[in-house]
């Protein structure tokens, strides 16, 4: 694919070669073909009106094809679906501008240099001349014309090649029928002119032979368009845009001809089979991985009743009973016995803690979401009030700055702001005024929220681990929890379409932005 600058200087150069040309070319022809003498056409080339004539035509063009083809450079600079869309339209209608404008621009130039010729050169045009003069547009048109044409459709190809093209935007079929029609009008027009020329004898008989060579020159190429169009049939309706490669049925897809096109069909069909029977496969394949996800879903719910019913009641008895050892035998106990039962009793709960929190975990990734439309700011105010009820000597300072709603679990989203507020509280502990402030804010094009608070921090070289269970950055003798907390606020993130990320500097607190889908 060729760079926007380079796009724009190859494209100009090709339409100022159309426009320069045509004069040059036509009246070298002329004077072949001796309707002028070369003193006639230095006068014509010479006079006002040729020259404003050549001269405005360039000016136009030159102002009017840059324009036309901006979406086309504007897509190569800054590639998007919206300039790709425009990209198309303007290369879709191209033609038929190009074709429009040029072949004004030739019609009229015999007017222009008759006039010229007449008024600047003493010249005195006949009927005839004026019909000898078109058929030197004729020529000159399909000489510069048509080259440089298929030249600017080679361009856009080159320029273009990235873009999604659903459907053709200059056929196969029009370039033969431009080719196999245009061609042998150009030669038969000329010999006429040579005939013309070298005999100086033109009658009505010579002017229907050579209207006949013309239709047969169509008739031949239309002939030849309807064969491509026949081996062309069978991809027909894939390349149009009328089906997707979904809908076809590859035993329907039979090639109609035996050249390049049909051999090309053939291999199609056999990819589509191909295609098919991997698809077949992969569905195979998922339905096979579900069933298997629905036995697993079940062993993980038997695991998580066991785990809730069989590892908490011993438990409960090992809590329990190191706690009556202590009430009925305290004075029967020294101090070191007493530090023993009470390590007991503080692992005991430390381990119902973390029990409790991998079946949340296992909760969080197995709950149906059940969406409503949710306060953020209200429901962290709940969430900050319950906090600091648990700690009413603490000296907090919590500020919220958003008052946006997001469509999401309530409970889940709850859960989600107790473990990130909660961290803000407990990694905050040491400073005498804590401060915690809940923001939002728009950026790229969504809601971020953020949770800073001025604890403790954290090291950002293993910021990687953060959300991952039972890791954590800080030793359990500094702050007590059981490092699943953050894992069950990334799955209730992930799980609401969303993003976390965290930012965070040792001793001067940490940073936690997460995205919601809005409302």
């Amino acid at each position: 694919m060729i760079r926007a600058e380079t796009f724009r200087r190859d494209f100009m150069r090709l339409i100022l070669a159309a426009w320069l040309l045509p004069p040059v070319i036509g009246f070298g022809f002329i004077l072949y073909i001796k309707i002028l003498t070369p003193q006639q056409a230095l006068d014509v080339l010479l006079s006002p009106i040729e020259s404003v004539y050549v001269l405005g035509w360039l000016g136009f063009v030159l102002w009017y094809f840059p324009r036309y083809t901006r979406p086309v450079y504007n897509w190569i600079a800054t590639p998007s679906e919206d300039s790709g869309k425009r990209a198309l339209v303007c290369m879709r209608r191209f033609p038929l501008y190009f074709w429009s404008i040029f072949l004004v621009y030739l019609a009229l130039a015999p007017s222009s240099v008759i006039l010229s010729a007449e008024y600047y050169a003493g010249y005195v045009a006949e009927p005839v001349d004026w019909f000898r003069m078109h058929l030197v547009a004729l020529i000159v048109s399909i000489i510069v014309g048509l080259p440089i044409f298929f030249m600017i459709l080679d361009l856009f190809g080159r320029s273009l090649g990235k873009l999604d093209l659903t459907r053709p935007q200059v056929t196969i079929k029009i370039k033969i029928f431009l080719v196999g029609a245009l061609v042998p009008l150009l030669i038969d027009t000329m010999l006429v002119q040579y005939y013309w020329t070298r005999t100086g004898f033109f009658t009505f008989e010579t002017f229907l032979v050579w209207l006949a060579l013309e239709v047969l020159a169509i008739a031949g190429s239309l002939v030849f368009v309807h064969s491509v169009s026949q081996s062309i049939a069978p991809l027909h309706r894939m390349i149009e845009g009328e089906v997707s490669v979904d809908d076809v049925n590859p035993d329907e897809l039979l090639p109609m001809s035996t050249d390049e096109l049909g051999v090309l069909t053939h291999g199609y069909q056999s990819l589509l089979r191909e295609l098919q029977q991997s698809r077949d496969g992969l569905e195979m394949r998922v339905e096979e991985r579900t069933a298997d996800l629905k036995a697993s879903n079940q062993e993980l719910e038997a695991f998580s009743y066991s785990v809730s019913h069989d590892l908490r009641s011993p438990l409960r008895a090992i809590d329990g009973f190191s706690m009556l050892l202590l009430e009925d035998c305290a004075d029967k106990l020294d101090a070191e016995n007493i530090d023993h039962l009470n390590r007991i009793r503080r692992n005991a709960q430390r381990m119902a803690t973390l029990i409790d929190d991998l079946l949340n975990l296992s909760r969080v990734g197995r709950t149906k979401i059940s969406p409503e439309s949710v306060d953020l700011k209200a429901l962290a105010q709940e969430v900050m009030n319950s906090l600091e009820e648990n700690e009413p000597d603490r000296n907090v300072v919590f500020k919220i700055d958003t008052d946006k709603h997001v469509m999401g679990d309530r409970k889940l989203l709850r859960g989600m702001l107790e473990n990130l507020l909660g961290n803000s509280m407990k990694y905050t502990f040491n400073k005498e005024l804590a401060e915690i402030h809940f923001s939002s804010h728009h950026e790229n094009g969504e809601e971020v929220y953020s949770i800073v608070d001025n604890g403790a921090g954290f090291d950002m070289n293993y910021a990687d681990k953060l959300f991952k269970a039972f890791h954590r950055l800080h030793g359990v003798d500094e702050y007590e929890g059981t490092g699943i907390g953050l894992a069950i606020v990334a799955r209730i993130v992930q799980r609401h379409g969303g993003r976390i990320w965290a930012d965070a500097r040792v001793g001067k607190g940490a940073e936690f932005c997460f995205t919601l889908p809005g409302i």
